[in-house]
C-alpha cells in the first residue's frame, strides 16, 4: 500500500473490494440459482393446491350429488330445478376427475417419498375409473366420497392428527387396492 494511505484505507480497500467480488459471483452466478429453485417451489406448491382444490371440489359435488335427491312429490318446477342442479354436479364430478387424471404425473413431483405420490396418482386415476364405471350412481357417489375424504384427510390434514392420517392412509390402500382388483367374471 502507499505511504499516503493510513492504515485503516487498506481496510476499507479490502472490503469494498470483497464486497464488490461477492456480489459479482452472487448476481452472476446464485441468484439464477435461486430462481429456478424459487419457480420449481411454487410450481410444487400450486400442483398441491390444484389437487386440493379438485378434490374438494369433487367431495363437495357428491356430497351435493348424495344429499339432494329429487323427490317425486315435488312440484314440476322444483323437480326440473332440482335435475339441472344435479346435471350440474355431476359436470363438475366429471371435470374434476378429468383435472385429476389429467394432471396426476404432476403429483409425482409435488411429494416426496416413495409411496406418497404414487397414492396420489392411484386416487386421482381410480376416481376417475370409478366415475365413468357401469356402478349403480349411489355406489359411484358413496365410493368417491369415502375415497375423497381418506385422500383429503392423508394428505392435508394437520400432521397433528397423525392418528387420524394413519388411518386414513391405511383405509385409502384398502380401497384402492379393492376397486383396482378386476371382479372376477361370472359364468
Amino acid at each position: 500500500m502507499p505511504d499516503w494511505m493510513p492504515l485503516w484505507g487498506t481496510t476499507v480497500l479490502i472490503a469494498l473490494g470483497t464486497s464488490l467480488l461477492t456480489s459479482i459471483v452472487a448476481g452472476r452466478y446464485l441468484s439464477p440459482l435461486l430462481e429456478v429453485r424459487n419457480r420449481r417451489f411454487q410450481a410444487k406448491m400450486l400442483t398441491r393446491e390444484k389437487f386440493q382444490e379438485n378434490m374438494l371440489d369433487t367431495l363437495s359435488a357428491v356430497m351435493h350429488l348424495r344429499a339432494v335427491p329429487v323427490a317425486p312429490a315435488a312440484s314440476d318446477t322444483v323437480r326440473t330445478a332440482l335435475l339441472a342442479e344435479a346435471a350440474r354436479w355431476s359436470a363438475q364430478v366429471d371435470e374434476t376427475t378429468k383435472y385429476l387424471t389429467d394432471h396426476a404425473v404432476q403429483l409425482l413431483f409435488a411429494y416426496r417419498g416413495s409411496r406418497l405420490p404414487e397414492l396420489a396418482v392411484r386416487y386421482s386415476g381410480t376416481a376417475r375409473a370409478v366415475w365413468i364405471s357401469d356402478r349403480s350412481k349411489d355406489r359411484k357417489l358413496s365410493t368417491l366420497h369415502d375415497l375423497t375424504r381418506h385422500c383429503h384427510a392423508l394428505f392435508f390434514d394437520s400432521p397433528v392428527h397423525s392418528l387420524q392420517r394413519a388411518h386414513s392412509w391405511t383405509e385409502l390402500e384398502r380401497l384402492l387396492t379393492e376397486l383396482e382388483t378386476p371382479e372376477p367374471a361370472s359364468t
